[in-house]
């Protein structure tokens, strides 16, 4: 993520610290990235300051998003930001390492690089979602289902096909997308993420078709 989207002076990207987000230095930036890891672990070094920071800033007009382990930071189960109105099918999360298939929405093609058909992308663990059903917050939109799946280590199957792979939702002024699978680590899908922040930021997206393989 660092070398895909450090892109100067257009876009540039900075990590930052938990203790760096307590102090509010979300202010500077238009979006903020969750990317893989432990959600659970995320959830708890951010602290209630960073995670009420990161709610504030998105709420205000600042762009999320969130990959594998940052799509589950963003939902809406008991240890998440609740910026999107998503929840877990299952608490069995362990569903394999490998690829999977994946194809834009209607939606998804106005967001992301247009990519037609399936294509292949690596996939680790991911959220596997359904609609919470907050009245506080609006529905979440699609914008890449999963057309294949894993389920290993006795996770259910047939409850990811054509759940979404990709979805987003406004959270107050500002938008959120959360990302299931790595299209940052699947050859000729790094444009998806690119695309997200733009859009997350309320900048203007080229769709134009993509190249990768099906």
């Amino acid at each position: 993520l660092m070398k895909q989207l450090s892109r100067p002076p257009q876009m540039t990207i900075q990590q930052v610290t938990a203790e760096e987000i307590q102090s509010g230095v979300l202010t500077n930036y238009q979006v903020v990235i969750f990317a893989g890891g432990i959600a659970s672990k995320q959830f708890s070094t951010l602290g209630e300051k960073g995670r009420e920071a990161v709610r504030s800033f998105v709420g205000s007009g600042g762009g999320y998003i969130g990959i594998c382990a940052g799509a589950y930071l963003a939902t809406s189960r008991s240890n998440g930001l609740r910026i999107i109105d998503a929840q877990t099918v299952s608490p069995k999360w362990e569903r394999g390492r490998g690829e999977v298939k994946i194809e834009l929405t209607r939606e998804g093609q106005g967001i992301l690089p247009k990519l037609e058909g399936e294509h292949s992308v690596l996939y680790v663990n991911g959220p596997i979602v359904e609609p919470a059903g907050l009245p506080e917050l609006e529905d979440y939109q699609a914008l890449a289902l999963f057309r294949t799946e894993l389920a290993k280590n006795g996770t259910p199957v047939g409850i990811m096909v054509n759940s979404p792979a990709i979805f987003a939702g406004p959270f107050g002024k500002g938008r959120v997308v959360c990302i299931s699978p790595h299209p940052e680590q699947t050859k000729g899908l790094d444009g998806i993420v690119l695309n997200s922040v733009k859009w997350a930021a309320g900048q203007a997206v080229e769709t134009r078709h993509a190249s990768a393989s099906h």
